[in-house]
């Protein structure tokens, strides 16, 4: 890994690799619906499901690196992360 990598600690590597399994089993249940001629409802409901935990796994992933890799190696403080994460989920809204 490059100097300038951003890195996760072993509890953050290993919290979202739980989450990406968990998604896996949820995507496995689709592909079954899918499968079985489940209703068309219950297979959007489920993939809407799989598209937000997707997408948590992904704000989770960028919050732990800014904690973890900013404030080790750019010398910010966990406050001055923690408040421009809160502004860049604002700007989402």
């Amino acid at each position: 890994m490059s100097d300038d990598a951003l890195a996760l600690s072993d509890e953050a590597r290993t919290e979202l690799v739980t989450r990406l399994v968990r998604i896996e089993g949820q995507v496995r249940g689709v592909q079954r619906m899918l499968s079985d001629g489940r209703d068309c409802n219950d297979i959007i409901t489920q993939l809407a499901a799989v598209r937000a935990a997707v997408t948590s796994v992904s704000v989770t992933l960028a919050e732990r690196c800014a904690h973890e890799s900013l404030c080790e190696q750019g010398g910010l403080s966990n406050d001055d992360v923690s408040r421009l994460l809160a502004l860049l989920r604002a700007s989402r809204s």
